[in-house]
């Protein structure tokens, strides 16, 4: 029996709703670069890093002030 061609094209890209990002709660898809957190939950790779680096200034403030109060406890 002859094998006969396909007379459609198959979509190549699927487009999926991921869910929400964590961060800016804007929705999340599978063609956006993105993390997903183990409970539950998913955040833009770019959001996440943001929140990271405002993490981290702030405990660095808070180091530099325990620090600094550090030299003028007697």
């Amino acid at each position: 029996m002859p094998k006969h061609n396909k007379s459609w094209v198959k979509s190549k890209t699927i487009i999926t709703l991921v869910g929400t990002c964590r961060y800016c709660s804007k929705e999340l898809l599978n063609t956006d670069s993105f993390v997903s957190f183990y409970p539950k939950g998913h955040a833009h790779y770019q959001c996440m890093r943001e929140d990271d680096e405002l993490q981290k200034k702030v405990l660095d403030s808070v180091e530099k002030q325990l620090q600094q109060e550090k030299k003028f406890d007697w």
